[in-house]
């Protein structure tokens, strides 16, 4: 007799091998092809222009085939895999989406705006978050897990939700790290607790860094934010004493070769091509010496470590040295001034204010007044990028008054005709902010309070001035996460007053 195959409806009960196979075969490979997508894509810090075409296509086959297994097979045991490399594709190809989107709108004539961009990254990484908590609520390995935490940080930090950033830094660490970059892993976490503003802990990551894992191909990086956390706390001997340390050990480094770390006997290989992020850093330590000095009231110290600091640098310039355009800037732009208003007006009688127009004028005589803050700041620059520290310098006001701080304001304009804008400007900043300064602004070049300063116009300067009228401080360019720093100068200076 002749046996009649088997169909799919008289298959025995419990026996679904027809019909589940190809599509578990199916869900395996489709887990693999994202997978291999993903490992593919070779350190985005390597890429050239050239290459682009080509990863664009591996970010859109890698991530269309993602979707669709998130979309066919949300219950297969590669689940929370298979969402780990989506969202690291994502990651990857925002900027590119963002920048497709913006290309679209202008073809239109209204690109993208500032506030449309950023809605627009929310919206796509919202997927992403999407998908890591997918992972996490899975029963997966230590391995897996920190990685998912690891992909959830950077999705977060780009989403400028920088606090939960770093939570998701410090978890990760606390997992299986084998699988993950961990030198890596740990300078993300140190810049996502700095852009949430927790210093204190930013501090304590970077010395435990410095301490038990310097050998790093970070160690620039980590010196750097470390010596950030300290000022941005006002821990300014060991702020100093940081640059100290570590100076001579990013000099070392930038030539390469085996170096000697602090409290250690054994010497350490520097990694090959980071010789030039070792220089950059070591190019600071001079500067920052300076710094430390006159924040500490060492005016003359301070003085002779920026001369040093030039001349060396000048130095290296003329042998025909090219030096990086970060320490042109330091430079040009920080020690060269800054050496030159040392030398010429701290420890001096402060210039004359003759010749400012005022619009708040200070009180004829103020016997309550130890410490006079000096801001040289157009209106401009107090809308936009020193917009937070005007609010600081508000609430630091507010908070030293009634020991003596006033803040005085300046700004400056280079024609006399544009003064009435300016100051308008300057009055609408002062109402809305609901400051009790006195302010004013030079109209014009010819005035010359700018020049006895020795400030650039459009430039940013703070300026310390003690009870008796002595230039005591300054900063280049102040910006609000140094308060800590604010406060150490102003209650050094109060109470030597």
């Amino acid at each position: 007799p002749v046996t009649e195959p088997i169909t799919e409806s008289q298959a025995p009960a419990g026996d679904d091998t027809t019909k589940e196979t190809p599509k578990a075969d199916q869900s395996v490979q489709l887990a693999a092809l994202v997978a291999s997508k993903l490992e593919s894509i070779p350190d985005p810090r390597s890429l050239k222009r050239a290459d682009l075409p080509r990863i664009f296509k591996i970010l859109d086959e890698g991530i269309a085939a993602g979707r669709r297994y998130v979309a066919e097979f949300p219950e297969s045991e590669a689940m929370p895999r298979v969402c780990c490399d989506l969202g690291r594709l994502l990651i990857l190809n925002v900027d590119r989406h963002l920048g497709t989107l913006d290309e679209e709108a202008k073809i239109f004539g209204t690109p993208l705006s500032a506030d449309q961009r950023l809605q627009e990254l929310l919206t796509y990484l919202a997927e992403v978050v999407s998908y890591c908590e997918i992972a996490l609520a899975a029963e997966i390995s230590s391995s897996l897990r920190c990685r998912t935490q690891v992909i959830l940080g950077d999705c977060l930090l780009k989403m400028r939700e920088s606090s939960r950033s770093a939570d998701a830094f410090s978890k990760a660490l606390e997992l299986d790290t084998s699988k993950i970059d961990l030198p890596e892993l740990k300078i993300k976490r140190i810049e996502a607790l700095e852009i949430a503003e927790r210093y204190q802990e930013m501090l304590e990551a970077g010395k435990d860094c410095l301490e038990n894992d310097p050998r790093s191909r970070f160690l620039p990086h980590l010196v750097y934010f470390t010596h950030k956390a300290h000022r941005h706390l006002g821990l300014l001997y060991d702020g100093r004493q940081l640059w100290r340390t570590w100076g001579p050990v990013l000099s070392a480094g930038a030539l390469g070769g085996e170096i000697e770390m602090p409290g250690s006997t054994d010497k350490w290989q520097v990694p090959e091509g980071k010789e030039r992020d070792f220089q950059l850093m070591a190019d600071r330590a001079g500067f920052y010496e300076a710094f430390y000095q006159l924040a500490l009231g060492n005016s003359d110290a301070a003085l002779q470590a920026l001369v040093k600091y030039n001349d060396q640098l000048y130095e290296r310039i003329n042998s025909g040295e090219t030096i990086s355009m970060a320490t042109k800037t330091y430079l040009e732009f920080q020690s060269l001034p800054m050496s030159q208003r040392i030398d010429v007006l701290h420890g001096r009688v402060a210039p004359s204010l003759d010749g400012l127009r005022w619009i708040q004028a200070p009180p004829e005589s103020d016997e309550d007044k130890k410490l006079e803050l000096r801001l040289f700041c157009d209106s401009n620059r107090a809308s936009n990028r020193q917009s937070r520290f005007i609010d600081l310098l508000r609430k630091l006001e507010h908070e030293y008054s009634s020991q003596g701080l006033r803040v005085v304001w300046l700004s400056s304009v280079l024609r006399a005709e544009r003064a009435p804008r300016e100051a308008n400007a300057m009055t609408e900043i002062a109402i809305e902010r609901k400051l009790g300064w006195s302010f004013g602004v030079q109209p014009g070049v010819e005035a010359g309070v700018l020049e006895r300063h020795l400030v650039a116009h459009g430039g940013t300067l703070l300026m310390a001035i003690d009870s008796e009228g002595i230039v005591r401080w300054e900063v280049i360019d102040p910006m609000f996460w140094d308060a800590g720093l604010y406060r150490s100068i102003i209650k050094r200076l109060l109470d030597n007053s």
